[in-house]
């Protein structure tokens, strides 16, 4: 009996975490304030990395301008679900200014270079090869992003997976995208 119960309420439980995890867009924090970078309101430390070709860019040569910043990698399912809709909201929003800013937390460059050829980006992509600026950035699983507005400030962090074109996340980016 004791272990019948147990199960029921672990499959309760598993049920109530994927209930808020739809209902809040796969966004952790709106469920769980204590998931909330810290630095959020707080100066975006700015960093230069490479893209695949070697071309270098550094976040604050985009001040003034929108940037979601996406950390993630090629091993990480969820970072490959959440690549569609990074791409299909680059195309919406990229001519209001939107900068996507997607790091690689790869150590392989040629491993990206070939999950790029399957699951293309129609964005920046950069490669943080040492896990130097994800850590920077409090980064403890994959994907993570954050909202920097065009001051450079994190107005939002997000951990885990995010349907990036559900209609919440879009009055989201607008509004972000508007200030």
């Amino acid at each position: 009996m004791k272990r019948e119960s147990l199960i029921y309420t672990l499959v309760f439980l598993a049920g109530a975490f994927l209930f808020v995890s739809h209902m809040t867009g796969g966004n952790a924090e709106a469920f769980n304030p204590l998931l909330s970078n810290s630095r959020t309101g707080a100066e975006a430390t700015d960093f230069t990395l490479k893209d695949l070709s070697g071309k270098k860019f550094t976040l604050s040569s985009f001040k003034g301008k929108p940037v979601l910043l996406n950390f993630w990698a090629t091993w990480c399912p969820y970072c490959r679900k959440e690549r569609a809709h990074l791409n299909s909201i680059y195309k919406d929003y990229r001519e209001k200014g939107l900068i996507i800013l997607s790091v690689s937390t790869d150590r392989s460059a040629g491993l990206v270079k070939r999950f790029l050829e399957d699951v293309p980006a129609d964005f920046t992509v950069l490669f943080d090869s040492n896990g130097s600026v994800a850590s920077s950035y409090n980064v403890r699983g994959l994907p993570t992003s954050f909202l920097i507005n065009r001051e450079g400030i994190i107005e939002q962090k997000f951990m885990g997976f995010r349907e990036w074109t559900s209609s919440g996340s879009r009055k989201l980016l607008d509004k972000f995208i508007d200030n």
